[in-house]
């Protein structure tokens, strides 16, 4: 059997810090966004997704940038799609394997109901309490971890 490896206080208190910040930080921005954008956070990250992939982007790659299973990708495409229109799916002549999820008018203008709520949320109950370098600092740890744990094992993050 394998030695059971022990996080010492200081990291203990550090990730237990990040969990409580990043669930509360997470309950703010869902709950406001339900309220006012109709919509949850993590629809809010498909349509985000999309925008950013210069509003169409193949399902494989969005379900690796939320860091979903192609499955889970499916199912919140489906649903955006059923639900209010905001995605369609298309597939292109050149490959017909491939589907396509892409951004409707519906989607854009519910987008843009959502980006100043997230913004509000987050300089509400996380940035405006950082200075500045410890902002810069916190980026950089934060992308250390991300980058020391990749999702290359088909992990899903839970959307």
């Amino acid at each position: 059997m394998a030695t059971t490896k022990r996080m010492s206080r200081d990291q203990f208190e550090a990730w237990r810090a990040m969990y409580r910040a990043d669930t509360l930080l997470f309950t703010h921005l869902d709950n406001t966004l339900r309220s006012a954008a109709k919509m949850t956070y993590f629809e809010h990250e498909v349509l985000r997704a999309i925008d950013q992939a210069d509003g169409r982007i193949r399902m494989a790659p969005l379900a690796a940038t939320l860091m979903i299973s192609r499955s889970g990708a499916t199912r919140l495409v489906g649903k955006l799609e059923d639900k209010d229109g905001w995605v369609v799916r298309t597939t292109s002549p050149e490959d017909r394997r491939a589907t396509w999820a892409e951004l409707t008018d519906a989607g854009r203008a519910a987008l843009r109901t959502a980006e100043p709520v997230v913004d509000a949320v987050v300089a509400t109950f996380f940035a405006d309490h950082v200075p500045g370098e410890d902002l810069r600092r916190t980026s950089r740890i934060l992308a250390g971890l991300a980058d020391a744990n990749p999702n290359d094992d088909g992990f899903d993050c839970g959307f």
